[in-house]
This record gives structure tokens, sequence and C-alpha cells, in this order.
């Protein structure tokens, strides 16, 4: 009760800091820039973004397109920009206070949106030599998910979940071939704890409400953010205040009582900024009953086929979850030039269950950090950041609370210099440095000793435009590891644009190495088996390929792209017979397998016609070269595809949209191995194809009110058994509604 009434205060004194923040020691400037943002059709833009550049100044318009910005007297140049719209830069005076009438022409497709991922600087899609695709804001209001898991489903291709990693009831991902471990996860751009070490990161702490767009880089290509990103950078850019006051509230509900209320305040002024932002959410457990009986084909140690069927139908209780989540930033502008930001956040997550034990599990998550960024000019700037994330599992007693075992506990310390000069107006040059430390307590381990592991890094990036048409961007990372010393990893890509046509290729090396737990783990599974970690283990080394291929005419974009992955000393787990005798299962272990590849392919398609209809789809193939004696091991489905349909209209004071997302995922074969009297058997396992839709309905109303009306899972698909935890396992469809209030509209601010 006391932990709940300190976070309630924490909330409201932080809303009050929002609502009433003043500018101390605001610079006197002299004149007023005002304006209005507009379209085409002489219709004022909302929230408008207008930025200063070369400087800290900017803010966003109103909901009538308007905005004001206080400057000293002289000459600037604008940047104004809004989703949807193809951004434009205006020169202004400020000596005779002017007045600006801004027109933007609407974007065509979504290539003039803005990244950061591949080179710490704003860069444009189209501009981008790396293969980036990105989830805006705009998105996630379309598809309004429940949660960041569901988020992702709709949207990535080439992506699957699985019903629980490592037993911690959470959901495991695997993206094109790679489970989580060569996937990193970052929140502006600083890495998350999760189970850090234990390979997987808890997805429930990524409000989606409070996420302004996601960027993706798919496969080893970063050089800025790690060279153990060998599947790729999924960073998630999260909202700031840039207004006077910002306020929403908003609430999700479905007919399988799912719940979600969300709150956020804010303000921007000329030198301070502040947004708090607190969400609940709750899902409750189900049961998962069998269709069909499950069935298998076996092949027994002397080389003979059984079939066998498990006639009985099963049932699987499904966990929930009640999620309880506040962040809160705080900005301030000491000059122009001189800025920094402070940020801090708290989470836990209980999951729930069909029938209630003595005890419970508890994830927790506290985070702390702060950045400082000096603008030199418009050319070049320099960034200091520190972030701090610990984040832990207990084990709660049910009948009391003030018992709780922890299960484990990570925690990352971060620190990051960073600097960006453009040179020539060709050369966009990047020069940093990091350490990243990490320690680690772990019931995984032994005995309650925490391990520690510490990464120092020196990395170098060029992005060097040679041409109209041609660009390079060349990079070198080093990673000193406290255990494996130094590593080097080279990365080069290159765009060449031709009329419509734009062509992008790379290469990239990489590794990672092990984890923590893949070196000093020892757990026991419920006593029936053994999982060992091996200090004897090397790092894994990757080289990826790309290449892709672009075509834009107008409202219409076509891209493809091809990649192939090899590895060298791939870490896996092996089976091992144990020495205990009376153990009924084998044992595991960590070890350097042989070298292993993936490949694949992505087809994106979009296209926006004129009676305001956009049609969207990502097609992505997916081989995993895994096998065991031959035969394939991999769960991967081969063939997945999402597809969008979005209708957006205006009738009377009623913006509407309705839309339709879908995702279907191929079936596959594959074998895993067991053993009879310790002797391996090998077992054929079945997963069928699946596919399911959701239909979304939304208005926008005047004075800032929107509501959403969606049934998810159209057809109401499931998979007819579990014959393991790689199947989809839904409860069915359910209906959604989402109402959602933006309280500065609301109240004409």
């Amino acid at each position: 009760m006391m932990k709940r009434t300190v976070t309630l205060l924490f909330l409201v004194l932080c809303s009050i800091s929002s609502l009433y923040a003043t500018e101390i020691g605001a610079a006197d400037r002299d004149y007023i820039i005002k304006g209005t943002v507009k379209n085409r059709q002489d219709e004022p833009i909302p929230y408008a973004t207008v930025m200063v550049t070369g400087t800290n100044i900017g803010m966003a318009a109103n909901v009538e397109g308007k905005f004001q910005i206080k400057l000293n007297r002289g000459n600037y140049k604008l940047r104004i920009s809004c989703t949807g719209y193809e951004p434009r830069t205006v020169e202004v005076d400020a000596v005779k206070e002017p007045e600006l009438d801004i027109v933007l022409d609407e974007a065509k497709n979504n290539l003039t949106e803005v990244v950061v991922t591949g080179t710490r600087s704003e860069k444009m899609l189209k501009d981008e030599p790396v293969v980036t695709r990105v989830i805006t804001a705009e998105d996630i209001k379309k598809i309004d998910p429940q949660d960041f898991k569901s988020l992702l489903e709709y949207e990535l291709p080439g992506l699957h979940f699985d019903g629980a990693a490592h037993g911690s009831g959470l959901p495991a991902i695997s993206f094109q071939g790679m489970d989580s471990r060569y996937l990193l996860f970052l929140i502006d751009g600083e890495r998350i704890a999760g189970e850090g070490a234990l390979d997987n990161v808890d997805f429930s702490r990524l409000n989606v409400d409070n996420i302004e767009r996601i960027e993706i880089v798919k496969n080893a290509m970063s050089t800025l953010y790690g060279s153990n990103a060998l599947g790729g950078v999924i960073n998630i850019i999260t909202k700031k205040a840039n207004r006077p006051f910002v306020g929403t509230v908003s609430t999700r509900l479905t007919s399988r009582k799912d719940r979600k209320y969300t709150v956020s305040l804010g303000t921007r002024q000329e030198k301070f900024s502040s947004l708090t932002t607190a969400s609940f959410s709750r899902r409750d457990p189900f049961t998962f009953e069998e269709r069909k009986p499950t069935k298998r084909l076996y092949e027994l140690p002397d080389g003979r086929d059984s079939i066998g069927v498990n006639k009985k139908l099963g049932k699987l209780n499904m966990r929930g979850y009640e999620t309880f989540s506040i962040a809160q930033k705080l900005g301030y502008d000491f000059t122009d030039k001189l800025s920094a930001e402070l940020n801090g956040s708290f989470y836990q997550n209980k999951l729930l269950y069909v029938k209630e034990g003595k005890i419970s599990e508890r994830f927790r998550d506290f985070t702390f950090g702060g950045k400082v960024n000096y603008i030199f000019n418009e050319n070049s700037r320099l960034d200091l950041s520190y972030h701090y994330d610990n984040y832990f599992k207990d084990d709660v007693d049910s009948a009391d609370h003030h018992k709780t075992k922890i299960r484990y506990r990570d925690i990352l310390n971060n620190v990051r210099l960073n600097y960006s000069l453009l040179l020539a107006e060709r050369h966009s040059l990047t020069v940093g440095s990091e350490v990243n430390a990490e320690k680690l307590r772990t019931n995984w381990f032994k005995d309650t000793t925490a391990n520690s592991i510490t990464n120092y890094v020196l990395y170098v990036q060029d992005d060097y435009r040679i041409t109209d048409r041609l660009t390079l961007v060349g990079g070198i990372r080093m990673d000193y590891h406290s255990l494996y010393k130094v590593h080097v990893s080279p990365k080069l890509s290159a765009m060449y644009k031709v009329g419509n046509v734009t062509l992008r290729g790379g290469y990239a090396a990489g590794f990672r190495s092990p984890s923590m737990k893949e070196l000093y783990g020892e757990f026991s599974h419920g006593g029936m088996f053994k999982i060992y970690g091996s200090t004897d283990l090397k790092p894994e080394t990757s080289h990826h390929v790309s290449l892709s291929g672009e075509w834009t005419a107008g409202i219409f974009n076509i891209s493809a792209t091809g990649y192939y992955n090899w590895f060298n000393k791939r870490i896996a787990m092996q089976q091992r017979i144990s020495e205990n005798k009376k153990q009924k299962y084998p044992d595991f272990v960590y070890v350097n397998a042989d070298s292993a590849k993936t490949y694949g392919a992505d087809i994106n398609m979009q296209i926006r016609l004129p009676f305001d209809l956009t049609l969207k789809g990502t097609y992505s193939y997916v081989y995993d070269d895994t096998k065991i004696k031959g035969r394939r091991s991999s769960y991967v489905r081969p063939h997945t595809a999402v597809m969008q349909a979005e209708y957006s209209r205006k009738f009377g004071n009623c913006r509407a949209t309705l839309g339709l997302n879908g995702r279907w995922m191929s079936g596959v074969d594959y074998w895993a191995t067991s053993y009879v009297s310790k002797k391996r058997v090998f077992t054929k396992l079945e997963l069928n194809d699946y596919m399911i839709w959701k239909l979304n309905a939304s208005c926008r109303f005047p004075r800032g009110v929107t509501l959403n009306i969606g049934i998810d899972n159209l057809f109401n698909t499931k998979d007819d058994n579990f014959s393991d935890l790689y199947a989809i396992f839904s409860r069915g469809t359910e209906f959604v509604a989402n109402l959602s209030v933006n309280i500065a509209e609301l109240i004409g601010k």
C-alpha cells in the first residue's frame, strides 16, 4: 500500500510540474515569428513540428496549425515537418516579426519519414543507405494493439513469438530465423535490461501509447549500436512534450475483459519541457483447449517409424498479466545551443494464473538516465549520455506480499559520447565511444554469486555522398570485451539512385559474445534435467550481405530485399547423457556448434489510390539451415506476410478511418529429439498454417475526441492442438473499444 501511495504521489507531483513549470532564466528574445501550417486545400495541419536548424529551438503547431517562436535578431532557417507530408525548409528574417503562411504537400508515400538509428543524425528514409523500416505513432493508432507484442505481429513478417522463454512466463521472439539473442532492443537509443543475459526482453514494459515511432535496422548493419546485434536493431523512440500544454487520456476495453488505461500530461515552454506518462494494463489468463488429437511421427532407435496419437484432448493454462508503468521526461535549454534531458521510469508486471497458487511471479524495472547535447552549428553536435536500468524478477507469497524471493536481477549501466560532423556537405562523420557494463544474479547460476561483464567500444562511421546518385557508408566498430578482449567489426553500405529506382547493398561482419547464462549457468529444471553453461565457449562470428532494389513512382512504391547470413561457432544447446542414473531426461550443455546459415527475402509494396484508399503488403521468406543428423530442426515458418488496407475520409465533423490488417504464416514440419531409455529418438512435429485478421473503424471528432471500434481475430482462427510451444494460442474473436481524449484540444489550449 505504501509503495502505491508513493507512486501515485510521484505521478501527481510530476503532473503539477508539467502544468505549472515556468521558464527560469529564459533568454530575452526580441522578435516573435508567427505562422500557420496548411495543406494544399487551405486546411490547417495540426501539430506540425517547427524547428530552427542549428539550434534546439522548436515547437509544434496547435490544432489550428498556428505557431509562434521567439528569436533574437538575425536570419534563420525553419524546418517544418509532419507525418504524412513532405517536409519543407524556409528562410526567415527575425527583424520585422514576420507572420508566415507555410504550405506542405501531402506525401505520396512514407519515404519522407525521418530516421536516426542508422547514422545518429536525421535522414529521410529515401536517403538512408541502410535498409530501415519505420512504424509511426499514426500506424500504431490504426492498429490499436493491446501491447507491444501485438503491434509487432501485425507489422513485421518473418517474426514469431513462442509461448514462453526459459520458463519465465514471458514470450520469446524469433525474427528472420534468429532468436532474441541476436536482436538489440533500444529505448531512445539506450539498451534494455530484461532477462538481460537470459536472452529475452520483457515486451510488456514497452508502452505502445508512449511511442512516437519505431525504427528497425535489419541484420548486422548498425556500426553505432553494437556488434552483438546480428539480427538487427529495433529502436523505440518515445514521445516528448512539444507544445505549451499536452495531455491525453485513453481507455481500451475488450469483450474478453482486457483493459488498458493511459494518461499523459506535459508542457513545452521556451526553456523547459516535461512529459509524464502512466499506464495500467490487464489481460486475464485463459485455458487453451485442443480440438483435435495430437499426432506425431517417431523414428525409433532401431530405425523403424512409429505414429503416436494422443487420443485424449488436452488443456493448457495460459498466463495473463497485470502491468503498471510510469515514465517521466524533463528537458531544459540552457542556451540555444546547450540542452539537457533527464528521464526515469518504473514498471511492474504481475503474471496471472488460471488457478492461483501460493506463489506468484512479479517483474519490476527501474530506469534513470540523462543526456547533454551541444550544437556547435548547423553541421556539428556533441552528445553525452548515461543510462541505468535495473530489472528483476521475484516470487511473491500470495498470503504475505512482504515475503519475496528474487529469482534474478539484471543491472545495466551505459555511458556514451557521440560527435557528429557534416564536412563539405558531402561527408556525415560520426565518431563515438561507449562503455556497457552488465551485472547479473540469477537462479540459473549454481549459487547466488553475481557475474558481470564490461564492454568498451570505439566506433567511427562516414556517410559519404559521392554524387547526387551514389552514397557510400563505411564504418568500423572495435569492442574490447572484459573476457574476450578486442574484436573489430567492419561494415559497408552503398546506395545508388537512377530515375525512380534506388539500389542498396551492404556487407557487415559481427560477433556475439556468450551471455552469462551460456557461460556460467547450472540450472535444474524441476529436478528432471539440468542446463549447463561452459566457460570454454568462444564468441560467435558472423557475416551478412544484402542487396535491395526499390522503385517509386508517385503513389506506388515497391521494394525487394535479399539477404544471406552465415555464422561460425554458433552457440547452441546439446543434449548429453546425465551422470545421475536415476534422472529421467538427459541434461543440456551450451557448445559452439558448426557453422550455420540463414537466408531470405522481403518484398514490400504500397499504393495510395486517389480515392483515399491505401494498400500495403509485405511478404517475407526465411530459410533457416539448422539440422540434426540431416533432419530439419528449425521451427521457423519459411513464409509469412502482413497485409493492410486503409480508407480515410471526412464525413461532416468526423474524420473517419477504416482499416483491415491481416497476418499469414505458413505451416512447417520439423524434427525434435528426445531420449527413450537414454537413446535418442527423433520426433516429427507439424505446425499448421495460420491466418488472422483485424478490423478497425475510428472517428476523430472535434475537440480532440477519438473513438475506435474493432474486431480482433475477425474469423475466429484457432490452432487445433498444442503440439509444442511454437503453436499459436488464440482466445478467438474479441471486440475492442478505445476512447481517447486530447485534453489540450478539449479545453482549447
